[in-house]
């Protein structure tokens, strides 16, 4: 088994606290955090939710949107 050290430094200590903008727990922002000012609890949250294929109907991630359809190949034209 490989260990790395993890060599991220944190923030100054007055911009490493937050609190979750949903819930309101504190928080301690790591760095190239990536949870968008939420806790873990609600990191489902703050993620785009499904949304359905106008050519097809069937469901497209939230994250997957603007690589399109996996089913029918349609393609966001402009974004």
């Amino acid at each position: 088994m490989l260990s790395f050290a993890d060599v991220r430094t944190l923030e100054p200590p007055e911009e490493r606290l937050s609190h979750c903008v949903f819930c309101g727990k504190d928080l301690v922002l790591l760095p190239d955090d990536r949870r968008q000012g939420c806790c873990f609890d609600c990191l489902s949250l703050a993620l785009p939710t499904d949304v359905a294929c106008p050519d097809c109907g069937s469901a497209i991630a939230g994250e997957a949107r603007a690589a399109g359809c996996p089913r029918c190949g349609w393609y966001p034209v402009g974004g």
